[in-house]
């Protein structure tokens, strides 16, 4: 009788642990997948006379500038001078880099669009007019301000995603609606990119 109550009690205990271990790999929390990371770029200086007129070439990959003597590679995906944003695919590099300007919040887009991306062509490199608005009577006069709601998405050469989304044209981002600014003889330099982007490395389009 004791031999049938032991068994009894073992496979009570067994079925229980088992039971438990199931519990707990039920309970277990799923994986959290890591945001990505927003990166800021300050004060990159494009300015033609500083560069003798090269571009700054720019890796969303490294997160840094590369050499103009890499320029005929595909070691940068982005350049920049004065005014003028190319990207390494088309008559502007090596590459197959291509983009597009879309409408949309930088931090609410979450998904970059299936198609639609553009090699730079000759006579339309990159973005360059549609990027920032001139403003040549209205207050503040002859200054370049980033067009509002505009991001520019971006599909490199390696088949990865980005979302750009430029801030500033002049040193140190100033409030352009100050009369310190408006003040175009003793404005500060222009040509210093302040930018942000997030850049997704899988190959996905999720962009947040």
């Amino acid at each position: 009788m004791k031999q049938g109550k032991s068994y009894l009690f073992y496979s009570l205990l067994a079925v229980t642990s088992l039971s438990l271990a199931s519990c707990s790999e039920d309970d277990d929390p799923p994986a959290v997948i890591p945001k990505l990371q927003v990166k800021e770029v300050v004060d990159l200086n494009a300015d033609k006379a500083a560069n003798d007129s090269h571009y700054v070439f720019f890796s969303l990959v490294d997160g840094k500038t590369v050499p103009a003597t890499d320029s005929a590679s595909n070691k940068w995906d982005i350049a920049f001078s004065g005014t003028s944003i190319i990207l390494n695919g088309g008559v502007s590099g090596p590459g197959s880099t291509g983009g597009q300007l879309i409408e949309g919040v930088f931090t609410e887009l979450s998904e970059a669009p299936e198609s639609g991306y553009q090699e730079d062509a000759e006579g339309e490199p990159g973005i360059s007019k549609d990027w920032y608005r001139y403003t040549f009577m209205e207050e503040p006069q002859h200054a370049i301000l980033p067009v509002a709601g505009k991001v520019l998405v971006v599909k490199t050469t390696g088949g990865q995603y980005a979302k750009i989304e430029i801030i500033s044209y002049y040193k140190g981002n100033p409030d352009t609606s100050t009369e310190e600014f408006a003040d175009y003889m003793n404005r500060v330099p222009s040509a210093y990119y302040t930018f942000r982007y997030v850049y997704q490395p899988d190959g996905s389009r999720t962009l947040q």
